[in-house]
Order: C-alpha cells, then sequence, then structure tokens
C-alpha cells in the first residue's frame, strides 16, 4: 500500500547499533532527571493522549519498554490521522486527485491501462481521469488489445464485466493526438468498480474527458450505469438541475459522483431528440466521405491519431443529456470569469490549468479564493508536461482548490507533497479554518512565528537509491525542506522556483557511511518563519547518495506541520518509488511559536 495511506508505521525489533547507542543514552539521560513525564514534558503530546497497561508499561519504565515505545507507531515523528469529521459539504475538502490516470508513463507515446486505476484508487487517490474516444466496431485500433488476465492488474473478466456486443463500436481510452496505446472504457470502469472501496469507502470522482459521438456516448452511459450499479447517485429533477446545495461527505459514502461537461435540460421532448439525432446522421455522413486512413503514418505504426488529417473530422461539441445529467454535484463548465452565472450555480466545477489559476490568481485573487470556499475547483497540469512532470501542488492548496491533479505515473516532488497532505486521510482532508463556506472570515492567517529545529541522530535500513548495490559505497546525507509560502511565491511561475528551494528554507546534513549510519546529531534551525498555516505547510526529508549518480534519491518522507511531533520521533522512509520501507531516521525535534 502506498504511503499516502501509511498511518502506523513501527519498526521491527530490534534496533540497528547505530540506532541503539543514542537510544541508550538517551534513556540514561531521561530517567536521571527525576523522572519526568516523558509524554508531556519530552514529547509534547497532550495529557492524557498516551496510556498505559501491564502490556504496554510508561516508556520510561525500563529500557526494554523505551524500546518498545520508540518501536512503535506512537514514536512516529508524524501524528496520526484523527478520526475525520464528515459532516461538512464536499467543496470544504481537499481531496486527493489524478491526472490524465489511464497513463502509465509519458504524454506522448506510453502504454493505457485499466490497471492504473487499480493502482491509485488502492493508493488513496480519490478523484480520477478518463479521456474518452470514438471506438471501432472491428476491435481496437492497431495491436493493442484488451487484458483479459487476472491477477493484480485488475482487468479480469471474472471481475463481472459484460462482454462487448460483437460489431458494435466501444469507446476507447487514450491521450488523444498522440501515440499513446489505449485500453477500454468497459475495463476502465469496471477496475474504478472493483477498487474504488477497497482503501476507502468515501466518494470517488470520475472526471470524463469526452471526445466520441453520440451513439458511443449512449453507450458510455449504459456501461458505466452496468458497471457502477448502485454506486451512483440517483438522479432527481432537483439534483438535475443543480440547485441542490453541495452534500456533508458523510452522505455519500460508497458513491461514484461523474464530472463531466454540463448541457441545459430543454423540456422539449422529441424536438432535443430530433435534434440529437440529426447530428449524429450528420456525423455518420461525414464519417463515410472521408478517406481510407490506411496510408498514414500513423496506422502504419498501428495507430490512429485522432488529429491525422485522415481520422475522423472532429466531433462536434455537444454532449449527450443522458450522459450530461449523470453529473450531480459535479457539472463541468467553462470557466470565463467568477461573475459569469454559472459562477452561483451549487453544483458547478471550474477546470483550469496551473498558468490559468496563477493569471486568475495574478488579477483577482480574492474572487479566486472567494469561489473555492464554496465551489469546486479542479486544476490540472499544463498541456507542456509531456514528460508527466507536475506543478507544485501547495500553490493552489493555498488558493483553495480542492482538486489538484497529478501525474501518478511520476513520483517526483509534487507527489511527495501530496502523500504529506493525504497520509492516512483516505483522500479527502477537511480544508483549514477560513478556506470553507461556513467560515465568517475567509483564509485569516494568525499573526504568529515558527522556531523549528531538528537534529538528526542516527538511521537504520535506509534503502539503497535504483541501480545501487554496495552498501559499503553508500554516503547518505539529508536534505530538508520547508514548504511554506513567502510573499513572492504567489507570483512563481516554475514549479521548482518554490519557496522550499530558497536557502532559508533547504538544509543538508553532512554526508555519512552506510546503510546504519551515524549522523551525529547534526542540526538543522528554521528560524522565526511567518505568515503560514500549519495545515498548509509541509516538511520534506531526502536522504540522498553523496556518489552516486549525482546525489540519486535513495529515500524521503513529508509530513504536515500540523501532524510533525515533538520529542525524540522516528522518521519513517518511503523509497524512491513511493513504496513504505523498514528505513527510518531517529531525530529530536523542537517547535517553537510566538
Amino acid at each position: 500500500m502506498d504511503s499516502s495511506l501509511s498511518n502506523a508505521q513501527k519498526i521491527t525489533l530490534p534496533f540497528a547499533p547505530s540506532m541503539l547507542n543514542y537510544i541508550d543514552k538517551i534513556y540514561s539521560s531521561l530517567t536521571s532527571m527525576n523522572q519526568p513525564n516523558f509524554l508531556t514534558d519530552v514529547q509534547r503530546e497532550p495529557k492524557g493522549q498516551g496510556s498505559t497497561t501491564k502490556e504496554h508499561p510508561a516508556p520510561l519504565a525500563t529500557l526494554a519498554a523505551f524500546y518498545e515505545y520508540l518501536a512503535s507507531p506512537e514514536a512516529s515523528a508524524m501524528r496520526a490521522a484523527t478520526q475525520m469529521d464528515l459532516s461538512a459539504p464536499i467543496t470544504d475538502y481537499f481531496i486527493s486527485t489524478s491526472h490524465n490516470t489511464y497513463l502509465t508513463g509519458n504524454q506522448l507515446y506510453s502504454e493505457s491501462k485499466a490497471s492504473a486505476y487499480t493502482n491509485v484508487l488502492l493508493s488513496g487517490c480519490r478523484s480520477v481521469e478518463i479521456d474518452v474516444w470514438d471506438g471501432k466496431a472491428e476491435g481496437f485500433l492497431g495491436h493493442h488489445k484488451p487484458s483479459t488476465s487476472s491477477g493484480s492488474s485488475g482487468e479480469s473478466k471474472a471481475s463481472g464485466s459484460a462482454i462487448p456486443v460483437p460489431g458494435k463500436p466501444e469507446p476507447r481510452v487514450l491521450h488523444g493526438h498522440t501515440l499513446t496505446r489505449e485500453t477500454s472504457f468497459r475495463e476502465v470502469c469496471y477496475a474504478i468498480r472493483d477498487s474504488a472501496f477497497v482503501a476507502s469507502d468515501l466518494p470517488v470522482i470520475v472526471s470524463l474527458e469526452v471526445h466520441t459521438c453520440l451513439e458511443q456516448q449512449q453507450t458510455m452511459v449504459e456501461i458505466m450505469e452496468e458497471a457502477w450499479k448502485g454506486m451512483l447517485v440517483e438522479v432527481t429533477p432537483e439534483l438535475e438541475a443543480g440547485t441542490v446545495p453541495p452534500p456533508p461527505l458523510a452522505d455519500l459514502k460508497r458513491k461514484i459522483l461523474i464530472k463531466v461537461k454540463h448541457v441545459e435540460s430543454v423540456d422539449e421532448g422529441g424536438d432535443r431528440e430530433a435534434k440529437e439525432k440529426a447530428v449524429y446522421t450528420q456525423h455518420m455522413e461525414a464519417l463515410k466521405q472521408q478517406k481510407n486512413p490506411s496510408n498514414s503514418v500513423e496506422a502504419s505504426k498501428g495507430f490512429e491519431s485522432p488529429e491525422s488529417p485522415t481520422a475522423a473530422p472532429h466531433k462536434p461539441s455537444k454532449i449527450l443529456q443522458a450522459l450530461s445529467k449523470l453529473a450531480v454535484f459535479t457539472k463541468g463548465f467553462h470557466f470565463s470569469n467568477f461573475a459569469q452565472p454559472e459562477a452561483k450555480v451549487p453544483s458547478h466545477v471550474f477546470s483550469l490549468s496551473e498558468k490559468a489559476v496563477r493569471e486568475a490568481h495574478a488579477t483577482d485573487g480574492d474572487a479566486l479564493f472567494e469561489h473555492n470556499r464554496h465551489f469546486f475547483m479542479r486544476v490540472y497540469p499544463n498541456g507542456l508536461r509531456v514528460d508527466s512532470s507536475n506543478m507544485d501542488p501547495t500553490f493552489f492548496w493555498r488558493r483553495g482548490a480542492q482538486m489538484v491533479a497529478l501525474n501518478w505515473q511520476n513520483f517526483d516532488k509534487a507527489m511527495m507533497l501530496n502523500a504529506g497532505m493525504f497520509a492516512g486521510e483516505q483522500g479527502w482532508v477537511l480544508k483549514p479554518p477560513g478556506y470553507r463556506s461556513s467560515d465568517a472570515q475567509p483564509g485569516i492567517i494568525e499573526p504568529r512565528r515558527l522556531d523549528l529545529t531538528i537534529e538528526f541522530l542516527a538511521g537504520q535500513n535506509i534503502p539503497l537509491p535504483p541501480g545501487h548495490t554496495n552498501e559499503n559505497k553508500f554516503y547518505p546525507f539529508v536534505t530538508c525542506l520547508l514548504h511554506v509560502e513567502t510573499p513572492d511565491d504567489s507570483f512563481a511561475a516554475a514549479d521548482d522556483d518554490t519557496e522550499s528551494e530558497k536557502t532559508g528554507y533547504k538544509h543538508c546534513t553532512k554526508s555519512v557511511t552506510g546503510v546504519n549510519p551515524d549522523f551525529g546529531g547534526q542540526k538543522m534551525e528554521f528560524a522565526t518563519v511567518s505568515g503560514f498555516l500549519d495545515e498548509l505547510t509541509f516538511v520534506r526529508f531526502k536522504i540522498k547518495d553523496n556518489e552516486w549518480m549525482h546525489n540519486a534519491l535513495a529515500a524521503w518522507a513529508c509530513i504536515r506541520l500540523d501532524r510533525l511531533q515533538e520529542g525524540y520521533r522516528i522518521i519513517h522512509l518511503n523509497d524512491s518509488t513511493g513504496a513504505p520501507t523498514e528505513g527510518a531516521l531517529l531525530v529530536h525535534i523542537t517547535k517553537t511559536y510566538s
């Protein structure tokens, strides 16, 4: 399971010698001080939070008890996620979100797989994206066929997916205008069904980018209603009108919410049906007149690009009413400005690129923030990120955007921050005070300062960087980055030019030796930090090798400041792919507010 769901990590005893040396010294020092109240005075835990029993004695009762405490989840540097408040409207939460979920690699020529949905949903993602294009009656284009194998991929006929009707074209999923290989819309829907509520019973939002004709849109509706039977919100006239306020999160457990472009429901009966039929007939006539694309470069490669000159002409920019009405609390509208009438529709969602959000913030930041206090916004990466890189999500969370869509296939800084935001939170995190629709005052930050000190003592079982096999030639050092907004962050354009990369918010230890290193009590101090919210500030740790492939990443951890615990703590490490490991750091943390 991905680190984003970790909420109870512990260490398997015994400790490595490097750790034991410090633990024994700490125990001796503490027990010679007239038995202080260790949990409240040293670990700074609220009174009454720790409990002792015969099976779990006080941490300082014996040296063995101290070992047991430090190996337990209670000693983690990351405070366990508390029981969630599910009573707020769904727009009052940040949501762990995936962009182009179907892709397994870059945006240009990687493969699309239904199993990608299984992977992200089991890792805590609660908002996925499907790009849907027309299929052909004879099957998938090219030689890539849908998987029918069972196993971890989640693409199994045994999962209950109905067999497609022979000769009837079904929609396919791929990144349009590229050479990415496709998968079946049907397989994707069944993969979502089978994994949506395994890691969490909180709702999943499915964002549809529809590029199909009306006939295949109807097929999409049939497939979704079949695959997600009992998981969709029942559509009533009031809900279809979009005037019902967003419900509490608790009311949507085990529900799939569809986000798709909204079209007006016109009470014209046969007139609407006739118009839709006319559009479809016109489209089919155009298909008959097009040239055979078999001589195109794309076809010779087993792929027909949707923007190929010989491919099907652009589909009408129309969404079938039967599809549109499935979007109940997440109706997609085109964004022009925050004064447009649709900006007050309770169920609307605006989807903006990262660049568009930065521009909106620069021109009318107050309107952007006020909108996001009450209504949904989804932010997606710029199209130029063909390598599946990501923007820094913290900028957009601080603007109140609920869904910041990231490329989960590339585990980078943004994904580390996303893991820190949603660790143990089931993919939904209640926004801090000032960011919610019910708050009287928007986004007020208390004027206070923070002094943060982290002392690095020792480590154990630190994973080697990918491709590194010699523990004796491993020279790890720790980089610590504090992600806190500074005045000029609002105008930073590049994802890597963020506040945490600046000298004042980034510190490194000296390199040491081996997978069980002794850091010798090296300290990092972040002094007089101001203008921040604990819930939107992150401390990120990276362990790199000083000799291997230009400081290759070996392990990392990311902790939200409001969950960073003081005292003698264990930082549990993930490897470079995001998987939890047995690796750990022993540290001493002090947070002083003024």
